[in-house]
């Protein structure tokens, strides 16, 4: 009887320690770690059922948050447990949407699709792939350089990159159509770090967008989180 109760009573504290994760000012809440893209409101909804979030602003424009999305759900492409939350996200009938994560045996934490368990194992659920931001930045972003990419002639140019970890600005001769990832794997190389953030004026530089979409040019200062 008593190995019984105490056993109900490491579950009930177990689940509890997980709910709190919908908490936004829990450090684990999985939103924290897109803080410098997406700014929550508290005590502001948006969304109904399942799909209700707090509201979020963000430095990105509309083409870079399509981009981010694309770029997590890429990053989850061989997980199946994700490509079914995906499906599940995509329904627009929430009960086709419960009818996936229940046949899939997935658990949704105080009927919220940001927290799901699925056989002991816990996937938090960013707010910015379930619902879209209240406003977008309209920071400049050259949309037209990319489709216009065949006409764009490619420039040499040479931009510096600063960091805590680098003991002086660091020059990379590079061209206009670069990506931010060709940059990164750069600095990698260099530094010999794991991972790399890279930002201009604070906004943080999406890996498969190119130099010149962000009308970086010889001169400019990125500064990079190693």
């Amino acid at each position: 009887m008593g190995a019984c109760s105490n056993k109900s009573q490491n579950l009930n504290q177990k689940e509890e320690q997980i709910t709190q994760l919908l908490d936004i000012n829990n450090p684990g809440n999985v939103n924290h770690r897109y803080a410098y893209n997406f700014t929550l409101i508290p005590n502001k909804s948006v969304g109904t059922g399942i799909k209700q979030t707090n509201q979020y602003s963000t430095s990105l424009s509309r083409i870079e948050w399509d981009m981010m999305q694309n770029q997590f759900w890429d990053s989850h492409k061989d997980s199946s447990e994700w490509q079914l939350i995906r499906k599940a996200l995509s329904q627009k009938d929430e009960s086709a949407a419960l009818q996936i994560l229940s046949q899939a045996n997935f658990k949704l934490i105080r009927n919220s699709i940001q927290l799901l368990v699925r056989n002991k194992q816990t996937f938090q659920v960013p707010i910015f792939v379930i619902n879209e931001p209240t406003f977008y930045s309209n920071q400049n972003f050259e949309l037209n350089f990319e489709t216009s990419i065949l006409k764009v002639i490619k420039k040499a140019i040479q931009v510096r990159v600063r960091s805590s970890k680098l003991p002086q600005d660091y020059e990379i001769s590079t061209q206009n159509t670069s990506t931010i990832q060709e940059i990164k794997q750069i600095l990698l190389e260099v530094t010999k770090e794991k991972a790399c953030r890279l930002f201009l004026n604070g906004r943080e530089l999406i890996d498969q967008n190119q130099l010149g979409n962000y009308s970086i040019s010889s001169g400019t200062v990125i500064q990079a989180f190693l």
